[in-house]
């Protein structure tokens, strides 16, 4: 690495808590924010679980309506995890006009599925604008009521890129602003751009995210169809997220937004900002093998877990804990497992495993991201967050279950992979002079 990056700001909006400090006491006493969805009449016949964000009110951000009209549910899950991020480092001062040109921001965003409950609204004033009774929607018709129903600039909830861009004319951020769409690695990657930025002396600090929110019944239908998300309402919601467990039966689709403030070390230090935690590893791998299946050995994030380790090699220590990418699906929980067990072996390493899914469930992009804010947080208080429901392992590493474990922690690692063989592996440490 060409430069040292260090932490100095972090926010979250998750399903578990609505800022940092409540995310991470949701974590460390292992409360569930896994719900039944509740019906409307565009999903009573579809009962799931998700992991929706609670009592997230978007006016708190301080922004008129007329432009969070504007705004799709992951921006407005990302504006308010920035502003406590921009807050926590000390960027909030947004008149500094120097440090606002080499400020830029990197958002791993996930898939922009429209609320199905808009489109039944214009279908209903398509049929009650037919000048009969047939059951047949005539496009003409659709089209005209559609025009009525619909909000005008409907189309820019739906722009992945509209996220870094309402968080830089928020923060006024002026430098590189860029977007990464790679499934559930998205934030690795982001945060992996982000440092290279910097490394490539393009900015002095970088807002680093992942924000996704797929708890609408068109996003739960179609993991319900794909066999990844679990089924059915009739169990206890906080018992029903499983990673590594030999009886898991899938994912909880959720919904969060994490954010991370990277700076330039020295440059953090001449502004007198605090230092949560140093990066001193990135990795970034691909199975090359199949579009919605792990490889066997999850090669991709091996290779991931590799290149972080021998970048570390330089700077002992080893990672004591594991933020494991583990979210209930039996394939992708088993090669996680596998490219884990071969990346220790080959390094000589036994370090805590736990997995935050269990009870956040599956944020998607925003995953890595969220995992990362644990990790600079357990470093920073010596607790290692517990993987629940986790009874039948199909590993045996020494996993962190249903309590925390106090216990020194100087380095942590966190692991990213998804669907397409996408992977990603950060390593980070207590910050040292």
């Amino acid at each position: 690495m060409k430069k040292r990056i260090v932490i100095t700001g972090l926010g979250a909006v998750t399903p578990i808590g609505n800022d940092v400090e409540s995310f991470w006491q949701s974590l460390v006493e292992a409360r569930s924010g896994v719900t039944v969805m509740k019906s409307d009449t565009t999903d009573e016949l579809l009962p799931a679980f998700v992991a929706n964000v609670k009592e997230f009110d978007p006016a708190g951000i301080g922004l008129p309506s007329r432009k969070l009209k504007m705004m799709g549910r992951p921006a407005q899950l990302m504006l308010a995890a920035a502003a406590e991020a921009s807050r926590m480092a000390g960027l909030d001062d947004n008149t500094n006009e120097s440090l606002l040109k080499r400020c830029g921001i990197v958002v791993g965003v996930g898939m922009y599925n429209a609320d199905i409950s808009e489109f039944v609204r214009t279908l209903k004033a398509a049929q009650n604008a037919l000048p009969n009774s047939s059951a047949q929607i005539d496009v003409e018709y659709f089209s005209r009521a559609a025009a009525t129903e619909m909000f005008p600039l409907w189309l820019l909830r739906h722009i992945p890129n509209m996220v870094a861009a309402h968080t830089g004319i928020m923060l006024k951020i002026r430098g590189v602003s860029n977007t990464v769409m790679n499934g559930c690695a998205s934030a690795a990657f982001a945060i992996g751009e982000s440092m290279r930025v910097i490394e490539r002396g393009e900015a002095d600090v970088m807002l680093s995210a992942g924000v996704d929110s797929r708890v609408n019944s068109m996003s739960v239908l179609r993991y319900l169809k794909l066999g990844w998300q679990v089924e059915g309402t009739d169990d206890d919601p906080a018992t029903v997220c499983k990673p590594f467990d030999q009886t898991a039966a899938g994912f909880v689709s959720g919904e969060a937004a994490g954010v991370l403030v990277l700076e330039e070390y020295r440059h953090a230090v001449d502004r007198g900002a605090t230092i949560l935690a140093e990066i001193t590893g990135r990795g970034a791998g691909n199975d090359a093998y199949d579009v919605v299946r792990p490889h066997p050995q999850g090669r991709g994030l091996s290779r991931a877990i590799s290149q972080c380790l021998k970048q570390n090699e330089q700077a002992m220590p080893i990672p004591e804990v594991v933020f494991a990418s583990a979210n209930g699906i039996p394939d992708f929980d088993s090669a996680a497992a596998q490219a884990l067990r071969s990346s220790f072996n080959t390094f000589g390493i036994s370090p805590s495993v736990t997995a935050t899914r269990s009870l956040t469930g599956h944020t998607h992009a925003a995953s890595f991201a969220l995992d990362a804010i644990a990790a600079v947080k357990a470093i920073s208080d010596n607790i290692v967050p517990p993987t629940i429901n986790l009874k039948n392992p199909i590993d045996d590493f020494d996993f962190v279950i249903d309590e925390p474990q106090a216990r020194p922690v100087s380095t942590a690692m966190v692991t990213g992979y998804g669907i397409g063989g996408h992977a990603g592996a950060l390593l980070l440490r207590r910050c040292e002079k």
